[in-house]
């Protein structure tokens, strides 16, 4: 499989954000995987952390730079990565 491309993102204050082209089925089951029954909250800072590949540059404990965001920042970050699971897969794709 060639390498996942990423797109760039822009917060409202600015802050430069590397995202992954899309959550592969992998990601998302790690994500889903658990013991216990997930909040919707915990889901979404899972799948945020997945869908992040730099913030301003780096890669690095991408975690606590995303709680270090501003809130209309994560807030944004949160739609965008909504966006790559938001996918309608009731029908298959077909070529015409």
């Amino acid at each position: 499989m060639a390498e996942r491309k990423l797109k760039t993102v822009t917060t409202p204050s600015g802050v430069q954000i590397e995202l992954k082209e899309y959550i592969s089925a992998g990601e998302f089951l790690d994500a889903t995987e658990s013991k216990d029954e997930l909040s919707k909250n915990e889901l979404a800072k899972r799948l945020v952390q997945i869908a992040i590949a730099s913030i301003n540059g780096s890669n690095e404990n991408i975690p606590a730079a995303v709680r270090d965001l501003p809130l209309p920042d994560y807030l944004f970050l949160s739609k965008e990565v909504a966006a790559l699971t938001n996918a309608d897969f009731t029908q298959a794709k077909t070529t015409p």
